[in-house]
Order: structure tokens, then sequence, then C-alpha cells
């Protein structure tokens, strides 16, 4: 189950973590959702960390799992 936060970031507007399937999903305040595969858990747990940051999800997240625009 899709379990989701609201981001403290300026471009980010909530984000959903999935613990079973390691899904990711970013809602930016664009409107734009992205899902990001295979994502582990301490990842998420230090996106979270950094206060879902628009830096952290592009050096950290972006170029190393797979993802699609969804929304």
């Amino acid at each position: 189950m899709m379990l989701w936060e609201r981001a403290r970031s300026t471009n980010i507007e909530k984000v959903g973590y999935d613990t079973d399937t390691m899904e990711l999903q970013v809602e930016f305040r664009s409107g734009a959702v992205y899902r990001y595969a295979g994502v582990p858990q301490d990842i998420y747990e230090d996106f979270k960390s950094v206060g879902f940051s628009g830096r952290y999800l592009n050096s950290t997240i972006k170029h190393s799992y797979a993802y699609e625009r969804i929304g």
C-alpha cells in the first residue's frame, strides 16, 4: 500500500512509498507525478530525512532507478 507524505520542498508537493513493491512516487507542485521502481527503503528514508529535497532526488534517485511519468 502506498503511504503518502507531504513534502517540505519548494518543488515537491508530496511523496508516496510502498515498502512491498519498493515503488516511490513523487508529485511535484506543477502536478507532474513520477514513479520510480525498485527504490530500497533506506534510500527512501534518506530522501525523507533531507526533507524530500529535489537535489537528493536528482543526485541519488533519478539516475539510479527506472522511472516514468504517470501523471
